[in-house]
């Protein structure tokens, strides 16, 4: 037997019809499924619903990270300390700087300044592991999904994480008519 699944928010209601009951919500889901009134979702397979776990945990690490460095950068700031050359944030130069440069009188703070500094290792460590296990994911994946991940990849901007993304969080894109769809 066919199945579809309708997300509730999506099946049309009158406004002010209040009565509900069983047989008069069966009556109408069947009335709106004849017209075309509703829009089915996709359901996951387990393949996508892996992808986009493992998506989503690279996500967490990319938002752990980014909290890690502002808390770092903070704890450098309201104690004074800031290069003495320009340079960007968060570069091999700019770690290299902090673990050198970088020191307090109270071991206490020390002790801060290098608990801050681990958590940021230790979350490109994160990112780095979680991106070698995306690209492993990938290449296990079924053959139809690697084929538009590549395809992706082949659109400016887009690169292996980007296109993973999308083919785990929105599915199969054939499902969509037209690009305005896609979009909306």
């Amino acid at each position: 037997m066919p199945c579809q699944v309708i997300a509730p928010t999506l099946v049309p209601t009158k406004a002010g019809d209040w009565i509900k009951t069983d047989r008069r919500d069966a009556l109408r889901l069947a009335q709106s499924f004849r017209a075309g009134d509703l829009t089915p979702v996709w359901v996951p397979d387990a393949a996508h619903e892996a992808l986009r776990d493992l998506v989503r945990a690279r996500e967490s690490a990319k938002q752990d990270q980014l909290r890690a460095r502002h808390r770092l950068g903070k704890f450098l700031l309201r104690h004074g300390h800031r290069p003495e050359v320009k340079m960007t944030p968060w570069t091999g130069q700019y770690l290299q700087w902090i673990k050198t440069s970088v020191k307090f009188e109270q071991p206490a703070q020390q002790w801060t300044l290098e608990d801050y500094l681990n958590e940021v290792e230790h979350c490109g460590l994160r990112i780095i592991r979680l991106e070698g296990a995306i690209d492993k994911a990938v290449e296990m994946a079924p053959q139809a999904m690697k084929e538009v991940v590549e395809a992706l990849q082949a659109l400016r901007g887009i690169a292996k994480v980007s296109a993973v993304t999308i083919v785990a969080e929105v599915g199969q894109l054939s499902r969509f008519p037209a690009a305005r769809q896609f979009m909306g």
